[in-house]
């Protein structure tokens, strides 16, 4: 009873507040739109959808990622309903729409929590994986574009379309009282279906989670850490890094300033902590959230290829750390 009770007031809790970012973005991104204030951000977002044979919706999705990657996933599911992206364009938008989190990670996260705990050197380091997760997404999508996706010519610009011709007769000037009534209208249902989706999913991988049933995860770290010859000191930090990168960091800047563990020791550590980190957050909270905006086969494609891209981007670095990192 505790397992499910601690499980129902957890999802009520992430319910409640990725609902309310799912509404304000859903809405929200609707009401930019509406108002045609989106169409000035089109010389920002065109060139890198144009190299993955994207339409003008993915470039318009990208843009809005910069401000909230929760906004660009809901604008490109919209945009699928819509008719407007197909399967295989939704899928490499989803990845497209989360490389510029990569980049702002550095200004609200790695300089202003991992620099003071870890230092610039050790810093320097996490920043390049969080670069590196980036441009290999960057790269998928320009490479899996211009492979797989046939370039439309003749489409309508997105762009273009958020606000209607003046010259055109069924353009009727609408008070905003009416845009936000437009807005509700046009999004209330598929709010209504991300939010049931959301509850459910979290549910599931909750009482998974707190039934026992994941912490295969956590069996992993000893081994790990007797793989890379590290002490038996960093088993701790790994898993409270595992289940929150701060607490983590903050656990090992904590062995480093008793000595420990040495630099070496550390990022080899977070790094390889990172590798196991990165399905279990996306398991127990990305996968909901997107099985919520995209549906259940859409969400998981789009959350297996951006965990195994930013997997594959730790891995990349921690080999590189093994051998050419010397403290």
């Amino acid at each position: 009873m505790n397992i499910l009770l601690s499980s129902i007031e957890f999802t009520a809790g992430l319910v409640f507040k990725m609902g309310s970012v799912m509404f304000i973005s859903l809405f929200g991104v609707e009401i930019l739109m509406q108002l045609g204030l989106m169409k000035y951000l089109r010389p920002l977002g065109k060139p890198v959808a144009k190299l993955a044979n994207l339409p003008s919706e993915s470039a318009l999705t990208f843009l809005t990622g910069i401000g909230s990657m929760i906004a660009a996933h809901t604008m490109a599911a919209q945009f699928y309903q819509d008719g407007k992206l197909t399967d295989r364009e939704l899928m490499i938008t989803g990845v497209l729409n989360t490389v510029p989190f990569h980049f702002k990670e550095t200004l609200t996260f790695q300089l202003p929590v991992v620099l003071p705990l870890l230092g610039s050197q050790l810093c320097m380091i996490y920043i390049a994986a969080f670069w590196m997760a980036g441009l290999i997404k960057l790269g998928f999508v320009i490479a899996y574009g211009r492979i797989k996706i046939q370039k439309k010519h003749g489409q309508p610009d997105a762009f273009d379309s958020l606000e209607c011709d003046p010259t055109d007769p069924d353009c009727i000037r609408r008070s905003f009282v009416q845009i936000l009534t437009d807005a509700w209208n046009l999004r209330k249902k598929m709010f209504s279906r991300m939010i049931i989706l959301l509850a459910a999913v979290t549910l599931i991988v909750q009482l998974l989670m707190n039934s026992g049933m994941m912490l295969a995860f956590e069996k992993l770290i000893r081994p790990m850490t007797s793989l890379f010859h590290l002490p038996p000191a960093v088993v701790g930090p790994v898993s409270a890094y595992i289940l929150s990168p701060t607490v983590g960091i903050t656990y090992m800047s904590n062995l480093l300033t008793e000595q420990s563990v040495n630099q070496f020791q550390a990022i080899v550590a977070l790094m390889a902590g990172g590798v196991l980190m990165i399905p279990v957050t996306r398991l127990r909270r990305t996968l909901p959230r997107y099985i919520a905006i995209f549906g259940v086969k859409n969400g998981s494609a789009i959350c297996g290829l951006t965990t195994a891209l930013s997997m594959s981007s730790r891995i990349v670095l921690l080999a590189w750390i093994l051998i050419f990192f010397h403290n």
